[in-house]
């Protein structure tokens, strides 16, 4: 009898140590799959903004690899806002995180009217971001643009992703060719982006 509960005891030792083996096994094998994001051009510079009216740029603040988008933060930025809005809070919600694509992420800093009430006519610096992901061969896989002083609410109703296909990511490419519209919208009026913007890769 006592041999039987040994055995017993020794059969279900040997079930949970080859469980535990196969769960090693696999978390080693993803973490050996996700390789870590790679930084390969970042920079903090201020640029002068473009004047009233001018062509925008869109200047490359960041490059990386082995990135991608966080689609829980860019498809729900009102869930997703810490504290106050600003953006140093707006900011996390389009960086990278890690993935299998190559990531840049662009600003474009030009003046524009502020909405002021009845009062004279309020003009000052605005921020678009504008991210997109690309294969290896620069093939743009998505892309996602939004103006950074922005403050109404839904603050989604802001939020333009592109719905172009097939296109390469060039130098003075203009981000119409990115087809973008908006990601939320009460109505089919208005869901296209009527800007236009020359992006800088270098």
């Amino acid at each position: 009898m006592k041999k039987h509960k040994l055995t017993n005891v020794l059969n279900h030792l040997m079930k949970f140590l080859t469980f535990i083996t196969i769960i090693i096994f696999l978390i080693s094998f993803t973490s050996c799959q996700t390789k870590p994001i790679k930084t390969i051009f970042q920079t903090v510079e201020t640029d002068t903004a473009t004047k009233l009216n001018e062509t925008k740029k869109y200047i490359l603040k960041k490059q990386t690899e082995n990135s991608d988008f966080n689609y829980s933060k860019l498809t729900d930025i009102d869930g997703n806002i810490q504290d106050t809005l600003n953006v140093k809070n707006l900011m996390p919600i389009f960086e990278p995180v890690c993935g299998q694509y190559n990531y840049y992420q662009f600003i474009s800093t030009y003046v524009g009217q502020a909405y002021n009430f009845d009062e004279p006519p309020l003009f000052k610096d605005f921020h678009d971001i504008l991210i997109i992901k690309t294969d290896d061969k620069n093939k743009i896989i998505d892309a996602y643009q939004y103006t950074l002083e922005w403050s109404e609410s839904p603050l989604q109703y802001d939020v333009f992703v592109s719905s172009a296909k097939n296109i390469i990511l060039t130098n003075d490419m203009n981000i119409a060719e990115l087809k973008f519209k908006r990601t939320y919208s009460w109505s089919d009026d208005n869901k296209e982006l009527k800007e236009s913007g020359i992006i800088k890769l270098q």
